[in-house]
């Protein structure tokens, strides 16, 4: 048996570069480890950073409040099998989005392949009163021993535009979490106050024209209905508001009577006017608006402060919103083609004015007709809230100069600032049926971070990846392979 060299063993080990070597091996077995033990901890606590711009896959604060406010129990059910979504689609965003519903526990989420259980769409909807579809979502609870239902289908789950360049419709955001946390609202709520648009002068479409607002009041637990004040001797006793949206022709004696009595026992009302420029007479609806100390005038607002309009267009004005216990928050918006209110001078204890926005004092109301009177000097007032205390109960009314800053068009015109003008409203509505906790939950759009390189910069940008680089790795190799020969 041959002996053992103890000395040579010493030598060995004590060889610098078994040394550094076996130092290495040790680093990287430690490094290897750590990932390990990260990634296993991640793992248990299913830790995730939303890394998106707009935090697609994040709930924002409005709907975690929600979430933790429940007293009641939700289930949200898909009508498809999320097994079979590929990972880049939509629906994959939404699916992402629930799981984090999901954590809540009064929150349950599933699907339901419509294909695998044909029965589904029959349960959630024996009357087919909610024209249920494959995709769809449906969001339920029970209240007061009823159930109460809200649908939800793809245009109500995303942001869609028109591409006038491709002419094609294109998906450029997600409206998810503010679909998912209204129709839980919604369903959670023992009470559903009515929102009634009139009909019979040339009114917006409600439909078409206040779309998102409608989609926003429903969201905010009102039912949104549509009247005809001709075929009715009264309002409906679940009114709770109604809405004259830009109408473009007066209202008859029995209409403005059905109003009367409406506000007379309690009832509210927005009015929203818009410049016309047939410039049609008001007489019936300024005698009621007359007994609130309000008028419409007949006039189209002018800016004459450069700083208070946009660039080269006098007659949209940026105008400033100031908090009060109306609207609660503060801000600037936009108001193109407005027309001007005045508050009559006729002192009455019983009611109670607030002017909401008010023009500069350089502002112009000018008359569409001048045979109707002098131009208007600022400050004008362009919204006013009302408190009547008169009637049998308390009243709340509201007038506008202007219709179109909360119209689906404003979206494409004011960007941010629409949001700002829903709030406006929103905060208005809730004032006069005191209602609480509005949701506003912006559009998250998909926004893509683009890094612009010019010619120039894409030059040297490929000398240093094709030359530089290379060549520095060459010679940090070298230095090493140098080194460790004298080793």
């Amino acid at each position: 048996m041959a002996k053992i060299d103890k000395n040579k063993i010493g030598k060995l080990l004590n060889k610098r570069t078994l040394k550094y070597g076996t130092n290495a091996a040790i680093i990287t077995a430690a490094v290897i480890v750590l990932a390990i033990m990260l990634n296993l901890i991640i793992g248990l606590l299913d830790l995730k950073l939303d890394l998106t711009p707009n935090k697609l896959f994040s709930l924002s604060e409005t709907t975690i409040d929600i979430l933790n406010g429940l007293d009641k129990d939700v289930e949200i059910i898909g009508l498809f099998d999320d097994g079979s979504i590929a990972s880049d689609s939509e629906y994959k965003q939404v699916t992402d989005l629930l799981s984090l519903y999901a954590k809540y526990p009064h929150i349950t989420v599933r699907y339901v392949d419509p294909d695998k259980n044909p029965g589904i769409i029959n349960q959630l909807d024996p009357d087919d009163s909610m024209d249920l579809g494959k995709t769809d979502f449906v969001v339920r609870s029970t209240v007061n021993g009823s159930e109460k239902k809200k649908k939800l289908e793809y245009y109500d789950l995303f942001e869609i535009k028109f591409n006038e360049y491709t002419f094609s419709r294109e998906t450029t955001g997600s409206n998810a979490e503010q679909g998912f946390t209204g129709a839980i609202k919604y369903v959670t709520s023992e009470y559903t106050p009515v929102v009634y648009f009139t009909e019979g002068h040339d009114e917006y479409e409600v439909d078409y024209y206040f779309g998102n607002l409608k989609t926003y009041l429903e969201r905010n637990n009102f039912l949104v209905k549509k009247i005809n004040l001709l075929t009715v001797e009264k309002m409906p006793d679940d009114a709770e508001l109604v809405i004259i949206a830009s109408p473009k022709k007066d209202f008859s004696y029995a209409e403005r009577d059905v109003l009367d009595n409406y506000f007379y026992n309690g009832g509210n009302a927005i009015f929203m006017f818009d410049y016309l420029e047939n410039d049609p007479s008001f007489d019936e609806l300024n005698g009621l608006l007359s007994k609130y100390n309000l008028a419409v005038n007949y006039d189209k607002v002018k800016e004459t402060d450069e700083n208070r309009h946009l660039a080269q267009d006098p007659y949209t004005l940026v105008v400033s919103v100031k908090s009060n216990s109306i609207i609660p928050r503060a801000f600037n918006t936009l108001l193109t083609d407005t027309r001007s209110l005045s508050i009559l001078k006729n002192v009455k204890d019983y009611v109670t004015t607030t002017p909401l926005i008010t023009t500069s004092p350089t502002a112009v109301g000018e008359m569409v007709n001048k045979s109707r009177g002098d131009d208007l000097t600022g400050p004008l007032d362009l919204a006013v809230a009302v408190e009547y205390k008169g009637g049998q109960k308390p009243s709340k009314i509201i007038a506008m100069g202007n219709s179109t800053f909360v119209s689906d068009s404003a979206y494409q015109v004011y960007g941010d600032l629409y949001f700002n003008n829903i709030n406006f409203f929103l905060s208005a509505v809730n004032w006069m049926v005191e209602i609480k906790d509005d949701i506003i939950v912006p559009t998250k759009s998909y926004d893509m971070n683009r890094f612009n390189v010019t010619a120039r910069q894409a030059n040297v940008m490929s000398w240093i990846l094709v030359a530089v680089f290379p060549l520095l790795i060459l010679g940090t190799g070298l230095m090493v392979y140098l080194r460790r020969r004298h080793l």
